[in-house]
């Protein structure tokens, strides 16, 4: 077994690799991030003037729009190359109210407090204690985003056939559940289900394949990753890519 430097070591090279064609964020009111956002303030979150931490923070998608809104934002990730892009996107649109700390969540520290903790599909929340800081860092509220079930991508599931590989199963939104029950925390689930579209061109796709499937351990031929790769070429000339997914909200009270 590795050691936890070994482990983040690893963490940030995969992320990092993933941030070659991650997605970024998307102007408009119509987007997945918008979405969600709605949903969290629906059920009394305010983000308005307030202090957020954003964990596992990624590209920025959701980072950028709580910036709008909050005083500050402190965004946390593990991958450089995820923060540099949010810096730079932030830069772009002359937001400058965002720190970025590139650090695991298990390494991170702050002296300070937040108003709002915000954790979105981060594999970061994987244990009891990663819970319980989420917690210790909150002010008011934790909104935390988890899977609920597997995520069925059309264009990986050839591939983890061809591999023999078994896709995980998410399911920190119901561990973070029976981790809120079994410490008498109330809070609110709400479900959302539907599915990414994502055009992208054959060279981002191709990427995002080889570097998912080395991560589960496989030694894939890039040459029979492009054949598959191509069968979802549409009529425009982009690469499609639609992944089901089950994802629950879940906000709390700091207690």
């Amino acid at each position: 077994m590795g050691t936890v430097d070994e482990k983040q070591q690893k963490q940030r090279e995969f992320w990092n690799a993933r941030s070659r064609t991650f997605p970024r964020f998307e102007e408009g009111d119509h987007t997945y991030e918008a979405k969600m956002l709605r949903h969290a303030m629906e059920n009394g979150v305010d983000f308005t003037n307030k202090r957020i931490l954003d964990v596992g923070c990624g590209s920025g998608m959701y980072t950028l729009r709580l910036a709008r809104m909050g005083e500050h934002v402190t965004a946390v990730d593990v991958s450089d190359e995820m923060l540099r892009l949010l810096r730079e996107d932030a830069a772009a649109m002359h937001i400058t109210n965002i720190t970025t700390v590139c650090s695991g969540w298990d390494d991170f520290s702050a002296h300070e407090r937040f108003d709002v903790v915000f954790a979105s599909m981060t594999p970061a929340i994987e244990s009891d204690a990663s819970r319980e800081k989420l917690m210790q860092y909150a002010a008011d509220k934790v909104v935390f985003m988890g899977f609920s079930d597997r995520m069925l991508s059309n264009v990986m599931q050839g591939l983890h056939e061809h591999y023999g590989i078994a896709p995980k199963i998410f399911n920190n939104a119901q561990d973070m559940r029976s981790w809120l029950d079994r410490n008498g925390v109330p809070y609110t689930a709400i479900p959302v289900t539907g599915q990414w579209v994502v055009a992208k061109s054959r060279e981002d796709l191709v990427d995002v394949c080889l570097t998912t499937l080395r991560e589960y351990g496989a030694e894939p031929d890039p040459r029979f990753v492009e054949a598959h790769v191509e069968t979802f070429k549409d009529e425009q000339g982009q690469y499609v890519e639609r992944t089901d997914y089950v994802i629950e909200m879940i906000i709390w009270q700091k207690r």
